[in-house]
Order: C-alpha cells, then sequence, then structure tokens
C-alpha cells in the first residue's frame, strides 16, 4: 500500500479537508456575524417602529444564530478529527 502511495496521500487529503472546514466554518461565522450586527444595528436605527420590525427581523437573528452555530459545530466536529 505504500509503494502505490495510499498511505502517504491519506494525509494529504485529510489537511486538505482541515484547510476547507477551516475556510468555511469562518465563513459563515463571519456572515452569521454580519447577519445578526446588522439586524441589531436596523432595530437601534429605527427605535420608534420596533413592535412591526421584530417580527419582521425575528428569521434574520435567527439565521445569523444558525449560521454561527452551525460554524462552530464543523470547526469543533474537525478539531476533534484532528487529534
Amino acid at each position: 500500500m505504500l509503494e502505490k502511495g495510499f498511505i502517504r496521500n491519506q494525509e494529504n487529503e485529510n489537511s486538505k479537508h482541515q484547510k476547507l472546514a477551516s475556510i468555511i466554518s469562518k465563513t459563515l461565522l463571519y456572515l452569521g456575524a454580519i447577519v445578526l450586527i446588522g439586524s441589531f444595528v436596523y432595530l437601534l436605527v429605527n427605535w420608534g417602529t420596533n413592535d412591526l420590525l421584530i417580527g419582521m427581523l425575528m428569521p434574520f437573528m435567527v439565521t445569523g444564530l444558525g449560521l454561527i452555530l452551525v460554524s462552530w459545530l464543523i470547526s469543533r466536529a474537525y478539531s476533534k478529527l484532528h487529534r
């Protein structure tokens, strides 16, 4: 197996998957943070009409939290595989 390169290429592919998971995790984290912060800023700017905006922006807030959670799960899963 070592002669044909199966074992040597396995480490290479694991590092590729680790890098890809890291990039995806960071992208989702930043995207979720931008969505969450953007909705809070929008609520603060339009302080007088908060009753209407909370219902409208709640899906965006939940989506932002969901993206951050998925990012955390991806980074945690791949950090456990790396050890």
